[in-house]
């Protein structure tokens, strides 16, 4: 329970032991109106309640001080009941120690409380019993003992109650400060992949067609240069411009495919890797042989991400592998997906630093895999191939989708201006 609720729920134990101070003032003054000890009744009684406030205004008193005020209490009740009266149910004060016992249980450690408890409950049937004598006492006594014990374990029940609501508040905190630094790291790494692809992009635009230009340029000047020397020598150079600019409209439809694949988009993922093993086979000569067992459906951010992984994968083998031949094998079983690359390739150490430094792919696969709530499996060695095997449930992450639906419009953004 909050602390203000807390606050409130003891403030209304206090309204209740009030009301009950105030039912034993009233009900007991009037046997002593007029008599010798009818000032002494009410400054007892007066005295009771100052000091049983000072427990409620004195909140930050030490446990020693709340102790001595409780065995000053006491001493007032004692001197209440021994005050002589002909017709006053002396039985009446010892009402007056059953606030007390909720006091305790607020105020005092669990073991300190309970040794209070244990003698209010000894002082209200010994008083009882002294007063009333046997049979009497013993029903009276016996009463204020059950009195005691309810109060006592109503009060140890609220408290703990309260303890417990504390800490599930306190614990509800920190999984929420720990929920956002996971949700802090996962935008992180999916910022990452997305510079390293924009990276990866940028790379293949300078290396191809960046080049192609540089070379439709060059053959644009030397067309100008030998329109006028050699105009038969022009035709060829304009044939070859043309092929160059086709040869550059291709490398730019494939970069924005590669940026957004559009079959992904329109038909899903098994669509996307068939169409991406294709363009692998037209542009490396890689034969790619895509299975796909099972239906099942993947948020869109995952879709993407599996893609990805199936594109560097494919870039590992045809860089390193040393084969013209591969497999990718997407798998659904239940509520979870499985997505294989698998190759015959020449293999490598994964202990070995060289080997690392040639597939860093493979810790990018990692991050995005961890980033999604994969598990990623890589199984190779040299001169017997590699086989990446991601691991993924197929339940729909509302969060990522929306995540991913601003990173489309994004990069939709980029597209067009590309």
């Amino acid at each position: 329970m909050s602390q203000p609720a807390s606050k409130l729920r003891l403030g209304a134990f206090y309204a209740v032991y009030l009301l009950l101070i105030g039912a034993v003032f009233f009900r007991m003054i009037p046997h002593y109106y007029r008599t010798p000890y009818q000032w002494v009744t009410i400054g007892f009684l007066l005295a009771f309640l100052f000091l049983f406030l000072s427990e409620r205004f004195f909140a930050k008193m030490p446990d020693v001080f709340i102790q001595v005020v409780f065995a000053f209490e006491l001493a007032i009740i004692l001197a209440l009941i021994i005050i002589p009266s002909g017709t006053a149910p002396k039985d009446y004060f010892t009402n007056l120690v059953l606030p007390l016992c909720g006091l305790a249980v607020w105020k005092l450690p669990e073991k300190t409380a309970k040794r209070w408890v244990v003698g209010f409950c000894l002082f209200s049937f010994t008083t009882m019993m002294i007063y009333y004598g046997n049979l009497e006492g013993l029903s009276f006594g016996l009463t204020y003992i059950v009195g005691c014990l309810l109060i006592a374990i109503l009060g140890m029940v609220t408290l703990r109650s309260d303890q417990a609501r504390n800490e599930s508040q306190a614990l509800l905190a920190e999984l929420q400060v720990a929920n956002q630094k996971l949700r802090d790291y996962a935008k992180q790494i999916e910022t990452l992949a997305a510079a390293e692809e924009r990276n990866r992009l940028a790379r293949e635009l300078h290396d191809s067609v960046s080049q192609t230009i540089f070379s439709m340029n060059l053959t644009a000047q030397s067309a100008r240069i030998l329109i006028d020397r050699d105009p038969e020598r022009v035709a060829g150079l304009l044939d070859h411009l043309q092929t160059l600019s086709q040869n550059a409209l291709g490398e730019m439809r494939s970069l924005i495919q590669q940026l957004r694949p559009h079959s992904l988009i329109e038909n899903g993922l098994p669509a996307a890797l068939r169409d991406h093993a294709a363009e692998r086979f037209e542009q490396d000569n890689l034969k790619v042989e895509v299975q796909v067992k099972g239906k099942g459906h993947l948020p869109p951010i995952v879709e993407e991400g599996l893609f990805r992984i199936a594109q560097e994968a494919l870039n590992n083998i045809v860089k390193h592998a040393k084969t013209d031949k591969a497999m990718i094998q997407l798998k659904f079983v239940n509520d979870l997906a499985s997505l294989t690359i698998e190759d015959q390739g020449v293999g490598f150490d994964q202990t070995s630093t060289k080997s690392a430094t040639g597939h860093m792919g493979l810790s990018s696969m990692r991050e995005r895999v961890e980033s999604l709530g994969g598990n990623l499996d890589i199984d190779t060695s040299p001169g017997k191939g590699t086989r990446i095997r991601i691991e993924i449930r197929t339940t729909k992450d509302t969060k990522r989708d929306a995540l991913h639906d601003l990173d489309n419009q994004e990069t939709g953004k980029e597209t067009e201006n590309v």
